[in-house]
């Protein structure tokens, strides 16, 4: 899935209307997605988290820099950016 097929919320109640785009690195988000109509099992979702917006490499560049400069924010910075859950599909009754 790509970005338009996602929607990033904050999970506090008094931003849910602020755009994904918008949320800043530092809150607590939720990321809402249609799952696919798949066969039923066990399958692993990565979910990729790429600096800054959707093809702005010159804004990935500039944000990345930032973090490096400031090192309290090292531990968030030079880890993988990506998560992982596992979904399980039931078959239909």
């Amino acid at each position: 899935m790509d970005w338009p097929q996602l929607k990033l919320m904050a999970s506090n109640p008094d931003r849910n209307e602020v755009p994904g785009e918008e949320l800043v690195w530092i809150e607590d988000k939720i990321l809402q997605f249609a799952i696919p109509d798949l066969p039923p099992g066990n399958y692993t979702v990565t979910i990729h988290d790429d600096k800054g917006p959707p093809g702005d490499t010159v804004y990935s560049v500039l944000e990345t820099t930032a973090y490096v400069i400031f090192p309290p924010v090292w531990p968030f910075v030079f880890r993988s950016n990506q998560t992982q859950f596992n979904l399980r599909v039931l078959p239909v009754k």
